[in-house]
């Protein structure tokens, strides 16, 4: 019996593996190949905060050094950052009402069909849940008659221009900058966690808006990020483009970066 148990478990890890190594093709982004690279090479980031330096002082316990984090992305956060003239103008704006109505027809504004719920929903990837506990796999689980429903929810959102106020609420993981000093709370970057069914309706919203603003070519051609096949990479390639035409014509390039805490 433990023969064949241990026959059983080999072939098992095989199979694994071999899954696992087939799903590395072409096609695959540079993220997610570094990510299989790194747990096939047994490497795990410890994300465990142990202590904080407040003005010199540690701090160990866990709710104190939550505390601290949460202080320090409020300031970053906050309004009174801003110069006098910007709050002025951004109090101004919050307290106009926004518009939903419209006189022309635009088929972003018609209802969600349920062929984008099932598309975005095929396409959204494995992520911790919000508050909430829903996870995008228990939605996936669901059958065509609660998605259905679900559907129906997402459009008198749409119609009623009324959004869930738990839909508001985030669990934020403060996640260590690589390098950086971890006792240090400005070293640390926030990672919301929204629910999975508020993220779900937002995809189906934004695809529609991708759509619309490629279509009529309203984003900037100089724009790279988050955009489909596109990456921020063209944009050093350009760069590097321009200062090599630079030196061969011995001129001049001027280049602004905006680089505060950039990792």
């Amino acid at each position: 019996a433990k023969a064949y148990s241990r026959r059983i478990q080999r072939r098992s890890q095989r199979e694994s593996w071999e899954r696992y190594v087939s799903s590395l093709n072409s096609t695959i982004s540079s993220k997610k190949l570094w990510e299989k690279v790194k747990k096939a090479s047994g490497i795990f980031t410890d994300h465990n905060i142990n202590i904080l330096y407040q003005n010199g002082i540690p701090v160990t316990s866990l709710q104190d050094i939550a505390n601290c984090i949460a202080f320090t992305l409020s300031q970053t956060s906050n309004s009174n950052a801003y110069p006098s003239s910007f709050q002025n103008h951004k109090k101004l704006a919050e307290k106009q009402k926004l518009n939903f109505k419209s006189n022309s027809y635009a088929p972003y504004n018609t209802d969600f069909t349920f062929h984008e719920l099932k598309v975005c929903l095929s396409e959204v990837e494995k992520t911790s849940p919000g508050p909430d506990n829903i996870s995008y796999q228990m939605i996936k689980h669901l059958s065509n008659s609660s998605l259905q429903n679900l559907l129906h929810l997402y459009n008198r959102i749409w119609h009623e221009h009324c959004f869930p106020s738990s839909w508001q609420q985030a669990i934020i993981i403060p996640i260590p900058k690589p390098g950086k000093d971890p006792s240090n709370t400005l070293n640390y970057r926030p990672i919301a966690l929204t629910n999975c069914l508020c993220k779900l309706m937002e995809k189906m919203v934004n695809r529609r808006l991708v759509y619309y603003l490629e279509h009529n070519k309203i984003l900037s051609p100089f724009q790279s990020g988050f955009r489909p096949g596109r990456c921020t990479i063209d944009n050093l390639l350009a760069l590097e483009t321009d200062i090599r035409t630079t030196f061969l014509k011995r001129q001049h390039l001027v280049a602004i970066f905006d680089i505060e805490k950039p990792v």
